[in-house]
């Protein structure tokens, strides 16, 4: 309510109010329901909304109307807004605004949004004549590029292993029965239902470092491996398999200094009893330290901690949570002991009949080799799991095409050859720039057919995930990272024919970025939408806004290449150098303006998303601030050309270099170091490694 303060001033007694005032509805509101609906099995929100009745006496209207996230109550110029809900989850909290000006602003934007691209698509303005400008500088030289590409094998860490008969015992684990078992559904903790098989490789990936596992010269997929560890617990607990490559972290454990991995025995003094955890003290010191104060060795310890944590959940089955409870309201999901214990004992005894055949086929399967009583146990879970869980069940195809993802592993595949591609044809468009004569156009002509080849790959990548999600694949860091880089590409593939270099650019740049992308701190796992997310306006504003970044990430790559040929350059190759520089410099202008363009719209399309979400155009969040300060910095870039004194060829360059280091700013550092409506989690910022601006 506003505060009113009285003051007598010469004798003239003056009143002074200020803040909120209090303003009466001709219309009410009354709460029939509220609604709070969470991912199965966990206290995430899915999604929450308000079941209310518009009262209206002066039009004589009684009407039921549902008020959700994205979905608002319009009614004699005010707009209801779902804004959040009270703790006992029985009241709910709408936000209202009255903005006569909604029609006039989306128009607006729109009018905006059509004149960037007139001035781009239309001819005679400045797009066109950059564009004529690379053509004519490109036409006295040939296409030249280099062509050096061999296949790419993983290579698995391997260790020395006697065939013992326990090692003999986990090589015994039938390929195809794994594959079944990893076809099991999981409820993962999020609420997220999913195949065993997605579990068992983001288990795998994370205490091993790998997707598989060596012994001697078998390998062992991660179904295998996770079956393993649930019904031969006793072995894997000796193998070494956590993943430590830190020489302090082995000496106190007790192993060679040089050691690749540790078994999970080895982290105790007292394996049978799990007692004398070696590593506890070094935990504890670096938990009570913010993350940003945290130095290599405690960053080390708590990964490893993790690594052995997520080893005993597996052993213990506690990540296994593939049994629905029957008549569950929130269709949660249980690991077997928990089963056991919380059911009703009827379907205790149940699940305790199943578990029972399913753990005893598999010892009777692993003796005899035969694993066609160890399948039929397993169809009895699975039909288990469609009698009482099919509310929640994904679909066979979503089930397969997730599997399919999980091996494919196209995004961390296909880096490599992004950058090798790009590495080698970079290195030959420049030495085609300092010897004009050379001619290789077939092996030119092979790279753009296999950057088209690894840019299907990549597209379809991107499907395959949209599909298994159900959301658009940027919703998160890792998904934001793989589609910028896609976009990267195509920038790349728009502006390849007037320039050999900026194809091979894009795809040093694309390497770069899907390396970036499966790095530690990335999570790469498929998860739930937070309510706000769960909008069609997430695929539009987003889409668009990430699109931008590749335009903008090519610049700041062709900027840096100019510098180069400008270091490159001597009295006798200047001319053709001259050249080239004038012809990347039109490049990188024109995809300046295009990630400019794009920029400007993600940010006019957010306004709206704000607007249905929030109730409001803009709040000065700091990724809003961000962006409209990447947008300043740009227009100023593309406008340099009428600063006479200032631009020239390689100031252009310079600057447009160190330009993306606001989108560098508007990407990672609003994420991990400030908070705000663009920030779904909580907690203390995770520290971006040192190498992230570089």
């Amino acid at each position: 309510m506003a505060k009113e303060n009285h003051y007598d001033v010469n004798g003239v007694h003056v009143d002074i109010s200020y803040g909120a005032k209090r303003l009466y509805l001709p219309f009410g509101i009354k709460l029939l329901d509220f609604q709070l609906d969470r991912y199965p099995g966990s206290m995430s929100p899915a999604s929450y909304a308000s079941e209310v009745e518009l009262i209206d006496e002066e039009k004589n209207i009684h009407m039921p109307y549902r008020i959700f996230m994205n979905n608002i109550l319009e009614h004699r110029g005010y707009r209801f807004f779902q804004s959040s809900y009270d703790q006992d989850e029985m009241g709910t909290v709408l936000s209202v605004n009255n903005d006569p000006g909604t029609l006039p602003s989306y128009l607006g934007y729109i009018l905006l949004g059509i004149g960037m691209f007139w001035s781009i698509l239309s001819r005679g303005n400045r797009f066109s004549q950059l564009s004529k400008k690379a053509r004519e500088a490109s036409s006295s030289r040939a296409l030249g590029l280099v062509l050096a590409l061999g296949l790419l094998f993983s290579v698995s860490p391997s260790y020395a292993q006697e065939l013992n008969p326990a090692i003999k015992t986990i090589l015994s684990f039938d390929k195809g029965h794994a594959d079944r078992f990893g076809e099991l559904i999981i409820q993962d903790s999020g609420g997220r239902m999913k195949p065993l098989n997605t579990l068992a490789t983001e288990i795998i990936a994370k205490i091993h470092k790998n997707s598989h596992l060596n012994i001697g010269e078998e390998n062992l997929d991660a179904n295998q491996v996770v079956l393993g560890m649930l019904t031969k617990p006793d072995i894997y607990k000796n193998l070494k398999i956590i993943a430590t490559k830190n020489e302090v972290i082995n000496k106190m454990i007790g192993v060679e200094n040089n050691a690749k991995y540790a078994s999970f025995s080895q982290f105790f003094s007292s394996p049978e009893t799990l007692e004398g955890y070696k590593i506890a003290e070094a935990v504890d010191d670096a938990i009570r330290k913010e993350p940003k104060q945290r130095d290599l060795f405690d960053k080390a310890v708590l990964e490893v901690d993790e690594r052995v944590n997520i080893s005993y959940a597996v052993f213990s089955g506690a990540l296994i949570k593939i049994w629905p409870k029957p008549n569950d309201v929130n269709n949660k999901w249980h690991e077997t002991i928990d089963a056991l214990q919380s059911f009703d004992p009827k379907t205790s005894q149940k699940v305790r009949d199943i578990a029972f055949e399913y753990f005893s086929a598999i010892e009777s399967s692993l003796t005899s080799g035969n694993w066609a009583s160890a399948d039929v146990a397993l169809d009895k879970i699975k039909n288990y799991q469609r009698f009482y869980g099919s509310s929640v069940l994904p679909t066979d195809e979503s089930i397969k095409a997730e599997m399919f993802y999980n091996k494919a592993n196209i995004f961390e595949r296909i880096y490599p050859l992004y950058f090798i591609l790009g590495f080698f044809l970079l290195i030959a468009s420049f030495v085609k720039i300092l010897k004009p004569s050379l001619k290789i156009k077939l092996l030119s002509n092979i790279s753009l057919l296999l950057l088209t080849l690894l840019f299907v790959a990549h597209t379809v990548g991107l499907g395959l995930r949209w599909y298994i999600s159900g959301h658009a694949p940027w919703s998160d860091g890792y998904e934001s990272m793989i589609y910028i880089s896609w976009a990267t590409v195509l920038a790349g593939f728009i502006f390849s024919k007037r320039s050999p270099m900026t194809m091979a650019s894009t795809a040093v740049l694309t390497g770069l970025i899907l390396f970036v992308a499966h790095l530690n701190w990335m999570n790469p796992q498929v998860t739930n939408l937070v309510p706000v997310l769960n909008s069609y306006w997430l695929s539009i504003h987003v889409a668009i806004i990430t699109a931008s970044y590749g335009f903008l990430g090519l610049g700041a790559l062709l900027g840096f290449i100019t510098i180069l040929l400008f270091m490159l350059k001597t009295q006798k190759n200047e001319k053709h150098i001259s050249s080239s520089i004038k012809e990347l410099n039109a490049i990188n202008e024109m995809s300046l303006m295009i990630g400019l363009a794009f920029l400007t719209l993600g940010n006019f399309i957010g306004g709206v998303w704000a607007n249905e979400s929030w109730g409001r155009y803009w709040g000065w969040d700091p990724k809003e601030t961000w962006a409209l300060v990447t947008i300043l910095v740009y227009a100023a870039v593309i406008h340099l050309r009428f600063i006479k004194s200032v631009y020239s060829d390689f100031n252009f360059s310079v600057i447009s270099l160190l330009s993306y280091t606001s989108v560098i700013m508007t990407y990672f550092g609003v994420n991990y170091y400030l908070a705000g409506m663009h920030s779904y989690a909580k907690g203390d910022p995770v520290p971006i490694p040192e190498f992230v601006p570089i």
